[in-house]
């Protein structure tokens, strides 16, 4: 019994390309439940998430706002979340890059190595502001200037759109492999399109725009997550020749 699953499992990798690839939404899942875990809960505001709405504060009387009664402990949750931050952009950024290295050799598509960069700059982009993350929550205190915050948002407001623009130009990226013939490649091209199109109405700084846009970001990543275990290779012959030559 033992030996016929593990037999299955072999061929079910062996016929899914990116399967082992999709085993990274364990960590990433792991990731999002500790982050969680930490962030305070926001009810009064219209993003979906206390961490969207810090990323994308652009100035001081927003931040007074979300801050209003949070405690010394409160501000140390954040920390602690954003420290976790760290671990969780590394490894979707390694579950990124090689997806789109398997994709541009399993397709034969080179352009899809267009991916790799596009993700480090992310990385990057999302590393700074995570800093200026901590540098805000290290520093603030309600009755500070302005001339001292406005600085640091609009660092961290341009971190923040390389890193989730960066994203949405990912998934466009994997979109136009996307399209096909059938009804459900329709459907799929267009799910990793949204993001970029919903990217005009997030710059408008209204916070349903942008509660829309990071909401279609997180469906393309669990679509790709998703496609990496649904995804079947129709020529198994070659593909056993790409894996023998990885």
């Amino acid at each position: 019994m033992l030996i016929s699953k593990i037999t299955l499992m072999k061929n079910y990798i062996k016929t899914h390309p990116f399967a082992k690839i999709g085993f990274f939404a364990i960590p990433l899942l792991l990731f999002m439940i500790l982050m969680e875990m930490f962030f305070p809960k926001i009810h009064h505001f219209e993003y979906q998430s206390f961490i969207i709405a810090f990323e994308f504060t652009k100035t001081p009387a927003d931040l007074h706002s979300l801050f209003n009664g949070f405690t010394d402990e409160t501000f140390r949750n954040i920390d602690i979340g954003n420290y976790i931050d760290f671990g969780f952009m590394i490894t979707y950024t390694l579950f990124l890059v090689l997806f789109f290295q398997k994709a541009a050799k399993t397709f034969e598509m080179k352009w899809l190595f267009t991916g790799i960069p596009l993700s480090l700059i992310v990385l990057l982009a999302d590393f700074v502001e995570n800093i200026f993350l901590l540098k805000i929550t290290g520093i603030y205190t309600p009755d500070m200037p302005d001339s001292e915050l406005v600085p640091l948002l609009n660092k961290l407001h341009f971190t923040t759109w390389i890193k989730w623009g960066g994203l949405a130009l990912i998934f466009a990226l994997f979109s136009i492999r996307s399209m096909g013939r059938k009804i459900l490649k329709h459907i799929e091209g267009v799910v990793f399109i949204i993001p970029l199109l919903l990217i005009f109405w997030a710059l408008s700084n209204d916070p349903m725009g942008v509660s829309r846009f990071t909401l279609s970001i997180a469906l393309a990543f669990f679509l790709l997550l998703f496609y990496c275990f649904w995804y079947k290779a129709k020529k198994i012959e070659k593909l056993k020749k790409k894996l023998a030559f990885d």
